[in-house]
Order: C-alpha cells, then sequence, then structure tokens
C-alpha cells in the first residue's frame, strides 16, 4: 500500500484574488486610476479624430484646388486651340473668297457659304462689300442690306482675322478679304460656339 499522502491543492492567482480582500483605499485606487485609464483613452481618441478629420478636410480642400488648376489648365488649352482651329478656318476661308472675288465669281462664295451655313452653330454667313453692303449672304434677305445694322459697330474695320461677341452669347468672325493693294471686303460669320469644358 502507497502511504503517500494526496498533493496539496496549490490555488490559483484567480482564487487567490478571489479569497483575498483589499483594503477599502486600494479598491478606490484602482477605482481612480481605472477612471483616470478610461478618460485618457477617451481623449486620446478624441484628439486623434480631431486630427484625422483635420488631415481629411486639408486633403480634400487640396484636392480641390489641384483639380480645379487642372481644369483651369484643361480649359486654356481647349480655347487656345479651338481659337488657333478657327483662325486657321478662317484663313482658309479667306483665301477662297478672296480668289473668288478675283475672279468676279460671286456665285461660288454663294456655294460656299450655303455649305458653311451647314455647320453646327453656325448662325450666318455674309461678304461685305468696301462700301459696308452685302454682297453674299446664307440668308438671301439681308442682301444689299447694310452689314452694320446686322452686327456689332466696328465689325467692318477690323483687320486680319478677329474673333467677336455677337448679339445672345453668339460669336462674330470677322475676317478681311485683301486683294493684291486693297481691301476687298469682309467675311462676318455669326456663330454659337459650343462649350469647350462644362462647369465641374
Amino acid at each position: 500500500m502507497n502511504d503517500t499522502p494526496p498533493p496539496a491543492h496549490v490555488p490559483s492567482l484567480l482564487e487567490k484574488l478571489q479569497t483575498t480582500r483589499l483594503p477599502l483605499w486600494v479598491s478606490l485606487v484602482l477605482l481612480v486610476l481605472l477612471a483616470i485609464s478610461f478618460g485618457w483613452y477617451k481623449f486620446a481618441l478624441n484628439r486623434t479624430e480631431t486630427r484625422l478629420e483635420e488631415e481629411r478636410q486639408s486633403m480634400t480642400a487640396q484636392y480641390q484646388s489641384d483639380r480645379s488648376a487642372l481644369i483651369a489648365q484643361v480649359r486654356q488649352r481647349a480655347e487656345t486651340q479651338a481659337a488657333e482651329t478657327q483662325r486657321r478656318f478662317g484663313q482658309a476661308l479667306a483665301w477662297a473668297v478672296r480668289g473668288e472675288m478675283i475672279r468676279n465669281n460671286l456665285d461660288q462664295v454663294d456655294q460656299f457659304f450655303n455649305e458653311i451655313i451647314k455647320l453646327e452653330g453656325v448662325a450666318r454667313v455674309i461678304l461685305a462689300g468696301t462700301d459696308g453692303k452685302v454682297l453674299v449672304s446664307s440668308d438671301r434677305k439681308f442682301l444689299s442690306s447694310d452689314a452694320a445694322s446686322l452686327h456689332p459697330a466696328g465689325a467692318l474695320g477690323h483687320d486680319g482675322i478677329v474673333i467677336l461677341d455677337d448679339a445672345e452669347g453668339s460669336k462674330l468672325m470677322a475676317i478681311t478679304i485683301m486683294g493684291l493693294n486693297a481691301r476687298l471686303g469682309t467675311v462676318l460669320l455669326s456663330y454659337r460656339p459650343s462649350a469647350v469644358l462644362p462647369d465641374m
């Protein structure tokens, strides 16, 4: 027979804590420490949330600023390219009309204008002589009328190719037609420009 006594029960830490009576002041200190820890946690959490919100607002503002700058650059490039395209179109039209005017072939100019008026946004095309009278028009009712009464004052006085504001948000391209030594007339093309970029 084995007479060894059973091993003594070793209490666990949890059992020791359950059986140990803490003095009241230790409990109060632990409670205060717990409250301080919880308060510090809430303070740190609020501070972190505030900092993250400030960073988010800063990044949003920076994004909006960068986006606006990029849109402005794209709009400026598109407007520059549109102006260059209009200038080239005006130059080609000036040479074509000049050739037909030198040959006194206004019927061919009329055919040019009938094709141009089919382009999207084009409202009217007229050819005014040096006296300001309409020689050719995409709209027959303006023939022989005074071109200055149809468009802003001074539209006939420009040299080269200029873009002016016309009535009700439309634009006016004034194209000087030059002969060898003198001005032959002016083409006035009224059109509504398409939006280069919509507002975003």
